[in-house]
């Protein structure tokens, strides 16, 4: 059947508003990563740099942070004893060991980017996290430069019945800062610990980080068992 070259006309018309349509549509891509990143100002007073990058950074170098993230600075005087609260990505670049022992310690972090930015080797000391997910270290010039390890809890460990995955402060890392020399491949082992309460029985020698305020009541946690992780 022969279509009428008006009939003809209006298909085209409509063709070419959808081909018009479909070009000029708003863009589908994901939205940025939101990084926080942390490194050591190199100020008098040990200061240290808080920064919100929306694009990825190159490793240690501050001058392209300070410029394009949103930068400012925090005196060592106001880190928060308690350790930073961080359910996003944090990336930290390492110079100095107080910017791990002071800021990262005892820490609620999901996902953590380590970078070492220093000269001088890193010696075997344990840093405690609560509800470590996963973890990328960076090491440049060393044998293994970049590593990336997941921390999975395994099945059968046992979570209250409203809460579809294991509480942070159930959950306890226990990192070896040596990894940031990467001279070794990462290695990580789980084991099911005892409650908070009888911890320190247990493991003197570990501090145990204070759980979140959101956790469960102490009467609840009492019976609960911690989740540990080791990673070296």
């Amino acid at each position: 059947m022969e279509m009428s070259p008006h009939t003809l006309s209006s298909a085209w018309l409509l063709w070419s508003l959808w081909w018009l349509f479909f070009l000029t549509r708003p863009s589908e891509a994901s939205p940025p990563l939101n990084t926080t990143l942390l490194f050591d100002s190199g100020a008098p007073g040990f200061s240290l740099r808080n920064c919100s990058c929306s694009a990825p950074i190159r490793d240690c170098n501050e001058a392209l942070a300070n410029s394009v993230c949103r930068c400012h600075t925090v005196l060592r005087s106001a880190l928060p004893p308690a350790g930073l609260r961080e359910r996003g990505v944090l990336t930290v670049w390492v110079k100095e060991l107080w910017v791990l022992q002071e800021v990262l310690n005892r820490s609620t972090v999901a996902h953590l980017r380590l970078s070492f930015c220093g000269e001088r080797p890193i010696h075997s000391q344990y840093l405690s996290l609560l509800g470590l997910q996963t973890l990328r270290v960076n090491s440049p010039h060393a044998p293994y430069p970049t590593q990336d390890i997941s921390i999975t809890p395994p099945a059968d460990f046992n979570t209250p019945a409203e809460s579809p995955s294991p509480s942070p402060s159930d959950h306890v890392t226990f990192l070896d800062m040596s990894v940031l020399n990467g001279l070794s491949a990462l290695k990580a082992y789980s084991v099911l610990g005892p409650p908070p309460h009888t911890f320190s029985q247990h493991f003197p020698h570990l501090h145990l980080p204070p759980a979140p305020s959101e956790s469960y009541a102490p009467e609840d946690r009492a019976t609960e068992n911690l989740l540990l992780t080791f990673i070296y």
